[in-house]
């Protein structure tokens, strides 16, 4: 009886564990269906009201642009890093916006929309739309790996777009100092 309880109960912790691994993924691609729909509507209504729209009523970001990563994943970028934000998919940085006289930052998790950084390539091309439908062309020219603690995101001038995870990939954690940035300079 005891011995059947036990194996019970390891099923129980068993099935938990994967539920729990399956969450946050499953949630960023059910994000990423709302977002989608929120994009087409900010893109729709872009001549008529420049207003973005919410991808649901609670969120507290909106869409501000589409990133196309060189292995064909089309991403929305959200307006907000919050942490709501970025547990539905990539978005700019804390004071990044998509102005032509600084650099872009963009931010995501490791294991959902940037898990493809680590095989990404100096040369590739990234391409970041705007809601006015605005294609840019960035080709990835540098890495680095930085420590949060120590150092924040060095500004790499105007024609620049830095895509920004945690390091390194292969770790389970979550939240730590380390992260890893992918350079990209504007194609002209």
């Amino acid at each position: 009886m005891l011995r059947r309880s036990f194996q019970i109960g390891f099923t129980l912790l068993g099935i938990l564990c994967i539920a729990k691994g399956a969450y946050i993924p499953a949630k960023a691609a059910l994000a990423q269906v709302l977002m989608e729909r929120a994009w087409d509507k900010t893109q729709a209504a872009y001549d008529i009201t420049g207003q973005p729209a919410l991808p649901w009523a609670s969120m507290d970001a909106r869409p501000a642009a589409r990133l196309h990563l060189p292995n064909q994943d089309s991403h929305i970028v959200l307006s907000e890093d919050s942490g709501q934000a970025l547990a539905f998919g990539p978005a700019l940085m804390s004071g990044a916006d998509l102005s032509p006289e600084k650099m872009i930052a963009i931010a995501a998790h490791k294991n959902t929309q940037f898990q493809s950084l680590k095989t990404i390539k100096t040369g590739e091309i990234i391409k970041l739309e705007t809601p006015a439908s605005d294609m840019t062309t960035y080709r990835v020219e540098s890495f680095d790996i930085i420590d949060s603690r120590t150092s924040g995101l060095p500004a790499q001038g105007p024609d620049t777009l830095a895509l920004v995870t945690c390091y390194p990939f292969n770790q389970l954690s979550f939240n730590g100092p380390m992260r890893y940035v992918v350079y990209a300079r504007k194609v002209i």
